[in-house]
Order: C-alpha cells, then sequence, then structure tokens
C-alpha cells in the first residue's frame, strides 16, 4: 500500500488531529514501599485500616512536593479501595495550596477522583462548592480539563440520582461555565453535548420524564434555563432521529408560551417531514418569521411545497402576478424554481434565474437550491459543479440538502475520492451531518467494490459524528460487501443489528441484504428463511423486499411464474407501487435463458400499468429484439428503428422514464451488434444521434468508458486500426487512472472484466500490424493487472500464435496449460451424453453423468479451447511438423514438455504429415495405449 492510500485510511481513522488525551502515568516507583502496598493494585477492594491512613497522610504532609503522578497514584489507590473519606481527607492537603485554592498544576485525573468520592458520599453541597471553585479557577486557562471532569462527573452522577436530578446537575454545571444552556451545533458544541447525547441514549426516556424534568429545572433555575435546555433536549432527540419526543419537546414549548429559537423550528420542520405533515410544515414556518435565522428550514420548506403543489397551478399563480400588477418577489421565485426543478424542468428553472437577475435580485439559498436540484436532474453533472460555486459566490452557506445533491453527483460519477474530500468540506464548513451523507458515500463505495473505504467511513460516522446507525446505513455497508463479493461480512454485519433493543429505524433494509447475501452465496433455503423471518416479525415490507423476492424466485430458484404472480399482486398492492426494480429483475432473469418472448411481453406489461422505464430495461427490451431478428436472421432494419425511436422519445420526454440522459450502456450494445452484423455506418449514426439529443457540444460521452468499449467495437469491424489503437490507449489510460486513485486501497473488482470483449479486437490489431509476436506479451500485462481474458480472447490468440512459426511454441505452452483441460471436459460431456442416448449399459452408470445430474454447474470451465480453434490449431500443427528434419526428435520434445496437448493432438491419425504412416508403424503400442486410455502419457515412457 504506498503513502497516499496508506495517509487516506489514517485519515477516516482519526478524522480531525489535535485531540491528544495526557495520560497519567503507571504508579511512580518513586513511592516508598510502605505507600505502594497501600494504595497498590494487590490490595484492591480491601478496608483501609487507621494505621494505613495515617501512614499516607504522614507521607503527604512530609511531602509537600510530590509529583502529580505521585499524588494521583496514592488518590486512585485510594479510591480504587472505596475509601472515599480518606481521598476527600488527602485531596485537602494535595489539591489545594494554603490559600485553599486549587494547586495550578492540579490533574483531570485528580479532580475526577475527588469529585466521584464527594458523590459517593453525598456531600452535594461540597460537590456543588469545589465544582464551581475549578470552573471559576480554570476555566479560561485550562477549559479542556474543565469540560472533561464535569463530563466525568456528570456521568458519575448518573448512577447516583435519577433523571431529573441529574440533568438539573448538568445544567447547574453548564450555565455556570457558559452562562446558558442553549447548545443546538453538534460540531461546534461536540465537548458539550457528547456525554449528554450518550446518557440521553442508554436511558431511552419517554416525554413525561423530560417534561418533569424541564418543571424542575423551571422551577429552581428559571424558565430561561428550561427554555433553553428544552432546545437542546429538541436539537437532540432530532439528531437521535427521535422524532416523537422532539414533536412533543417542540409541543411542550409551545404550550409554555417559551422563547421559539431557529434550531428549534429548524427541527420541528424536519420532524414534520418525517411523519409526513407537510402542510404543518408551511403553517408553522411561516408562524414563526422570529426563528427564520436558519437556511436548513428552507430544506424542509421546499420539500413541503414539493410535496403538495399542482406545478402547473403555481405556475399560473406565479405568471398572473405579472398581470396584476404585483411582481413576484424573491420567495415567490425560490418556491416555483425549486418545484419545477424537481421535474427537471431546466429550462424554465434557467429562464426565472436569468429574470430575476435582471431585475437586480440577489439570489437566495432556494433560488441556487433550484438551479442545483435543476442540473442534477437532468445529469448535467459539469453543469452541478458549476452552479454549486454560486453559494461562493454570493456567500450562502450550503444546507445538508445542498451537500446532499453533491453527494448524490459523486456516487452517480463513481468518485469516492470526491466523496471524501466533499465530506472534509462539509465537517469544515460545520454543515449539521446525517445518516443519509454518510449512506451516500457507502453507497458510491459499493461502485468500485472499495469494502475497506465503507467500513472506515462506518466507523466514523459512529465514533466521531457519533450518528446512531439505522437501517439505511447497515443495509448501505452490507450492499459493499455484497457488491465486492463478501456476502460473509453482510450476514455478520446482519447478525449484530438485525435484534437490536429497540429495533432499528427502516430495520427491514437490513433483512432485504441478508437475503441476497444468502442469495450469492449459493443458499437459497436460507434466503426463504429471512424471508419467513420478515413475515413473522411482521415487518412492513418496503418496494426492495419485493423487488429481492423476485429474484431470488425468478434468478435463482428459477421459478419465473410464481415471480410473476409476486409481480401480478404488487401491482394490485393498496399501499406500494410496482417499480422499474421490479420488472428488472424478471427481465434479467429471462434474458439469461434467453427467452426473448417474455421479455417483450413483460415490457407490454409495463405499458399496460403505466409504469416508468429505467435505462436497464430499455436495454433488455433492445437486445430481445435484436436478438430474436438475429435468430430469424431478418434484417436489423426493424430493431434499428426501435432505438431510433427510443432515443427520440427520451429526448422529448415522451417516454415514461426515470431517467433523464439515456444511459450509454443501453447505445452500447445495439450499436455493436449494429457495427457486427449489419452496417457499420448505421452504428455511427446511431453513435452520432445519440451525442447530439443527450449532450450539449462542449461535452462529450467519448470519456465514458462504456462508450469507448463500443468505439473500439465500431472502429475494429471496419478495420480502422489506427483509430483502434487511439481508443484503445485513452480506454487503458481510464482503466490505470482508476486502479491508482489515492482511494483505491483495494482493487474495485468492477474493472476487471473492462477487457471482456475487447482483448480479442486488439489480438486483431496487433495480426493486422504484422506484430503478432507481442501477443504473449500483451497477455501476461493483462493479467498483471488484474483484467480478466475472457475465453474468446484466448482462442483469438491460440488462433494468431499458431499462425506463425515464431509464436507456435508460446500457444502450444498455452493451449497445454490453460485450455486444452476444458476442451476435454466439454468433449467428454458431449460424448457421455451421446451414449447414454443410446441407452447404453455401461454409460448409463457414468460418473460424470451422475455428478453432472446432481449439479449441472458442476464441471463447466470457464476457459476452453473451442471445437474449431481445435480444429485449425491441429491443422497449424501439421503444417508445422511437416517442416521439421528430425519428426522425431521435434515429437519427443514436445510430448514431453506439452504431454497434454500433444495427447489430444495424438487421438487421430496426423495423415498430412508425410512421414506420418512410419510413425504409426513404429510406435504403434505408444498410440494405441494413448488413443484407448485417453490419458497423457508419463515423460519417461515417450518412445518418440
Amino acid at each position: 500500500m504506498d503513502g497516499a492510500r496508506t495517509s487516506l485510511l489514517l485519515n477516516l481513522r482519526c478524522w480531525r488531529s489535535g485531540c491528544h488525551r495526557r495520560q497519567i502515568g503507571s504508579m511512580a516507583t518513586t513511592l516508598p514501599k510502605e505507600i505502594q502496598r497501600i494504595v497498590g493494585e494487590p490490595q484492591q477492594q480491601s478496608p483501609l485500616q487507621v494505621q494505613e491512613l495515617n501512614a499516607v497522610l504522614t507521607f503527604m504532609r512530609k511531602g509537600r512536593n510530590l509529583t502529580i503522578k505521585q499524588r494521583a497514584s496514592i488518590i486512585q489507590g485510594l479510591y480504587r479501595r472505596d475509601a472515599h473519606r480518606e481521598v476527600v481527607t488527602v485531596a485537602k492537603s494535595a489539591l489545594f495550596d494554603g490559600d485553599q485554592n486549587y494547586r495550578e498544576n492540579v490533574s483531570a485525573v485528580e479532580l475526577k477522583k475527588f469529585f466521584s468520592s464527594l458523590i459517593s458520599m453525598g456531600r452535594t453541597m461540597q460537590l456543588a462548592e469545589k465544582m464551581f471553585q475549578m470552573i471559576k479557577q480554570f476555566s479560561l486557562t485550562r477549559n479542556t480539563m474543565v469540560m472533561s471532569v464535569i463530563n466525568a462527573t456528570f456521568v458519575q452522577t448518573s448512577t447516583q440520582y435519577d433523571v431529573p436530578e441529574t440533568l438539573l446537575v448538568w445544567i447547574k454545571l453548564y450555565k455556570y461555565l457558559e452562562g446558558h444552556a442553549d447548545f443546538t451545533n453538534y460540531e461546534i458544541d461536540k465537548p458539550v453535548l457528547k456525554t449528554l447525547l450518550f446518557y440521553l441514549r442508554s436511558k431511552k426516556l419517554d416525554l413525561s420524564t423530560i417534561q418533569e424534568t424541564l418543571e424542575l429545572i423551571g422551577g429552581t433555575q428559571g424558565p430561561l434555563m428550561a427554555s433553553q435546555f428544552a432546545s437542546t433536549l429538541i436539537y437532540l432527540t432530532s439528531y437521535n432521529r427521535d422524532f416523537d419526543l422532539t414533536e412533543g419537546l417542540w409541543n411542550y414549548k409551545i404550550e409554555k408560551k417559551y422563547p421559539i429559537i431557529s434550531s428549534d423550528l429548524t427541527q420541528i420542520c424536519k420532524a414534520y417531514c418525517h411523519f409526513e405533515k407537510f402542510r404543518l410544515v408551511q403553517q408553522t414556518h411561516s408562524q414563526h418569521p422570529e426563528a427564520h435565522d436558519d437556511n436548513s428550514q428552507f430544506d424542509y420548506l421546499l420539500i413541503a411545497y414539493a410535496k403538495q403543489q399542482d406545478w402547473q397551478s403555481l405556475q399560473n399563480q406565479f405568471n398572473a402576478l405579472f398581470g396584476i400588477g404585483e411582481l413576484p418577489n424573491i420567495n415567490h421565485y425560490g418556491i416555483v424554481m425549486f418545484s419545477v426543478a424537481r421535474l427537471g424542468e431546466k429550462e424554465m428553472v434557467e429562464k426565472l434565474y436569468h429574470q430575476l437577475l435582471r431585475r437586480k435580485m440577489i439570489p437566495t439559498l432556494p433560488v441556487l437550491q433550484a438551479l442545483l436540484q435543476a442540473y442534477y436532474k437532468i445529469g448535467d453533472f459539469n453543469g452541478c459543479f458549476q452552479h454549486f460555486e454560486l453559494f461562493n459566490k454570493y456567500d450562502i452557506k450550503p444546507t445538508p440538502s445542498t451537500c446532499q445533491i453533491m453527494l448524490q453527483v459523486y456516487r452517480n460519477l463513481c468518485d469516492v475520492d470526491g466523496s471524501l474530500k466533499f465530506l472534509k468540506k462539509m465537517t469544515d464548513s460545520n454543515v449539521e451531518m446525517s445518516e443519509r451523507h454518510f449512506s451516500t458515500i457507502i453507497n458510491t463505495c459499493a461502485k468500485t467494490t472499495n469494502h475497506a473505504i465503507a467500513e472506515q467511513l462506518f466507523q466514523v460516522m459512529k465514533s466521531y459524528y457519533n450518528i446512531i446507525p439505522t437501517g439505511a446505513s447497515v443495509a448501505a455497508l452490507a450492499h459493499v460487501y455484497i457488491e465486492s463479493n463478501m456476502p460473509q461480512l453482510a450476514l455478520k454485519l446482519f447478525k449484530e443489528y438485525c435484534n437490536c433493543k429497540p429495533p432499528l429505524e427502516n430495520e427491514i433494509a437490513i433483512y432485504n441484504k441478508a437475503a441476497e447475501a444468502y442469495m450469492r452465496m449459493g443458499l437459497n433455503d436460507m434466503s426463504e428463511k429471512i424471508f419467513e423471518e420478515v413475515l413473522g416479525k411482521n415487518l412492513p415490507a418496503n418496494s426492495e423486499f419485493y423487488t429481492v423476492m423476485i429474484k431470488h424466485l425468478s434468478l435463482y430458484m428459477k421459478d419465473y411464474s410464481t415471480a410473476e404472480n409476486v409481480l401480478d399482486q404488487l401491482l394490485n398492492h393498496p399501499k406500494l407501487k410496482a417499480s422499474p426494480s421490479h420488472f428488472e429483475a424478471l427481465m434479467k432473469a429471462y434474458d439469461r435463458v434467453s427467452n426473448r418472448d417474455a421479455v417483450l411481453k413483460l415490457y407490454q406489461k409495463i405499458l399496460d400499468n403505466n409504469v416508468p422505464v429505467n435505462s436497464k430495461i430499455l436495454y433488455y427490451l433492445i437486445k430481445a429484439t435484436f436478438k430474436m431478428r438475429l435468430r430469424s436472421k431478418e434484417n436489423l432494419d426493424d430493431a434499428i428503428d426501435l432505438v431510433d425511436d427510443i432515443m427520440n422519445r427520451a429526448a422529448n420526454r415522451t417516454l415514461d422514464i426515470t431517467f433523464e440522459k439515456l444511459h450509454p450502456s443501453v447505445m452500447a450494445w445495439p450499436m455493436r451488434a449494429a457495427a457486427k452484423f449489419h452496417s457499420p455506418m448505421r452504428a455511427i449514426e446511431l453513435m452520432n444521434k445519440y451525442n447530439d439529443l443527450f449532450f450539449e457540444k462542449t461535452e462529450s460521452t467519448a470519456s465514458n468508458l462504456v462508450v469507448m468499449r463500443s468505439l473500439l467495437v465500431l472502429s475494429a469491424e471496419v478495420h480502422q486500426w489506427d483509430d483502434f489503437q487511439k481508443i484503445y490507449e485513452r480506454y487503458m489510460t481510464k482503466i490505470s487512472f482508476y486502479q491508482n486513485l489515492p482511494s483505491a486501497i483495494v482493487r474495485n473488482k468492477r474493472l476487471d472484466s473492462l477487457l471482456i470483449g475487447i482483448l480479442s479486437y486488439k489480438i486483431k490489431h496487433l495480426v493486422a500490424s504484422d506484430r503478432v509476436t507481442e501477443v504473449s506479451k500483451l497477455l501476461k500485462d493483462t493479467s498483471e493487472k488484474n483484467l480478466v481474458i475472457d475465453n474468446d480472447a484466448w482462442n483469438e490468440a491460440i488462433l494468431s500464435m499458431f499462425a506463425d512459426t515464431r509464436t507456435i511454441e508460446d500457444g502450444i505452452q498455452l493451449v497445454d496449460s490453460k485450455l486444452i483441460h476444458g476442451f476435454n471436459v466439454t468433449h467428454k460431456y458431449r460424448l457421455l451424453r451421446k451414449h447414454a442416448a443410446a441407452n447404453t449399459s455401461t454409460d448409463r452408470n457414468s460418473w460424470f453423468l451422475e455428478k453432472k445430474r446432481q449439479n449441472p454447474n458442476s464441471f463447466q470451465p470457464k476457459l476452453y479451447l473451442k471445437s474449431s480453434v481445435f480444429d485449425r490449431v491441429t491443422e497449424a500443427m501439421d503444417n508445422y511438423l511437416n517442416t521439421q528434419s528430425d519428426l522425431e526428435t521435434e515429437l519427443t520434445r514436445l510430448t514431453t514438455h506439452y504431454k497434454y496437448f500433444m495427447k489430444s493432438y495424438l487421438m487421430s491419425p496426423r495423415n498430412k504429415i508425410s512421414e506420418w504412416a512410419d510413425i504409426e508403424t513404429r510406435h504403434a503400442p505408444y498410440l494405441q495405449k494413448i488413443r484407448s486410455g485417453k490419458r497423457a502419457i508419463n515423460t519417461g515412457e515417450v518412445p518418440f
């Protein structure tokens, strides 16, 4: 692992530097042995004798210049023995000077044990006095130490007192330290809030207990303190996503007529959005104009508008303002722009933006948010980056929702490094972090199979940001494990979180991933147990649950009729709606078994039920259409016209689609098919039209890996090898770039397959360029880069090598070591199956056929020499051996070094070799043994 990648992991593990804790060392060895014996570990928990106390006190009086370590060792040792009275007695001389002020070098450890002993003894008055004295003396000079002691004392208090009394102690201490109890920004107030947050989580308080606490605080500290602490609690309960308590506390403040601050309003808007009480969001926001200081409120206000408004009526109402003489104000612009932005109406948003600029208006947060949203919806990610800079230009702080859009941009670009840099920027700007931010970045890691970064992010979210995981983030990490081909780790995560008390929010999400993990492992019975557990626990099934079930039935169980029935049930579900992902899962299963008719029927069902289509569905539709035409040997004009029509309708938005820009993979397959089986010119026309319809003139698809694959196929099919080489170099440079990113601390397994279907063309390019001797090096370099060499590429390489005497032995070596075994297994299965069909008694009991019957997926080699290639290889071998002056010597050498290939080669007489009749005569027993036993002969038995 190089330095940059190591640094990245370390930065994730320790997100911010500067948090160095001073550790009190082990007991100083300079203490007298008698004192060490009294306060040392072996005597832990035993009662302190009078003479022991006197010995300690005498030592303390004589040793006025004790070091901090010595003092701390004595106090800690007494505390361990539950000698709390003695701790207090010793502390009077150890921690205070002659004027009864704390010594300037007093340590946090000493103070914590001193205060804990006072708590254990019930000396609350003395505790308060000494705590306030510490705050007064050190709050300005040693603030970090003071906070550490306050928090530790609060934790100790919580073990002795009930909730109201414990929280009252917290209020008193921080009121004295800070002058208030209003802490509503975790990033800024983390030292104050962290311990309180953990306390609230551990107690799982109900509303009545909190109200009792606030009444106690109001009665003893005044209504202002009660109001401020209520705001702190509203913030923390919302931070914990305990929105029932958030709403209850809000109602309490309203009932008591306490002042409403901006944080209160933000959190209640967040809670109402969670409960989908969108009308209350608008109503509540308008009722409290005094609390409109927090830009984050607009996130929830705009969501509420977007969820409720009739877009056309909203636009008509906006336009009508011009007609009645009342020009729209900046708020009108913000609301309307954001509303239409969610529909992807970029032109309308831009028109309104330029209109308000002409009116000399200064853009506000909703206006900029609308611009960002509009460009994101149409898939113009460059536009997103450009418009995000407007926040700096107009000095407007991005909100959490603004940042979420940008993280989604990085996710769609598969840019983990960009996501991490943006997360750092959010942290430095004190943007309130939420679980959805981390879930988005973790899901980005799934696209690059980067489980190491995902794990670190999950831990940073919990430990540094103190965000409680819900089903969303747990499922996101499980998804990364599944995509990284590590389903066992996904299941370990599931077992850790599936029985949490109380249950996780969105718990169904982790059950969905558990079922997927079992599917990946081939444990379909365990997947069914997951479904049964979901039903047994009465978990509300979400849309993804049905997607997973359809995958299980169709892809893994091959039970297509039941999968169709589940889909039909979903189409008639009273609450859930069938989505494109449900149809996509079933289409994928039909595509795998080449059931083209079923794909087309499923597409018709989509149209009949007014379900929008995604890019994958269009991909399967186009592929099925092309394959059916190719199978019936029909002209591809109709299939290409279908692609043309889909492009036009997607661009003009007359097709009910879920995307804003047709994905390159939808176009790549028909382009390659047209180039290979129809007309390269039609393929070029499709490519040019795709660019014109979906990309601005300043943009290009040429840097997209999927499109570059298509261009490689296209240029190779028309033998434009110079163009092929230029594109291939760019393609490999792009792969290398992704492989060497700082975040690529683990291998991106999705990059491994990028040369499948391409490498065979590269081999043809080398042959066409009279560089066949470079084929072997190409294969070696490809393997060293951990890129998959598919079977077609191996066979193409073998053909090229056997066709040239300079490389024929390289070809023999590759066939012998990699391909001949798969060839033999395949032909053995065909032969045995043919004999079994003739019902011969011997083959009926074949071990090989029995194993195939038990597991049809067994004995299916991924690499094998194709039959047609084997014929051409043997023909090339005949020609090669015909050129040898000493045939027997060469046969001996080849059979000794490449016995597996040569065994297959010698299975039949090589009658095209001029001297072969003599070979057959002289070595008949040897050749007979090979042909009857069908096994390679040991090296020592070679007779040639």
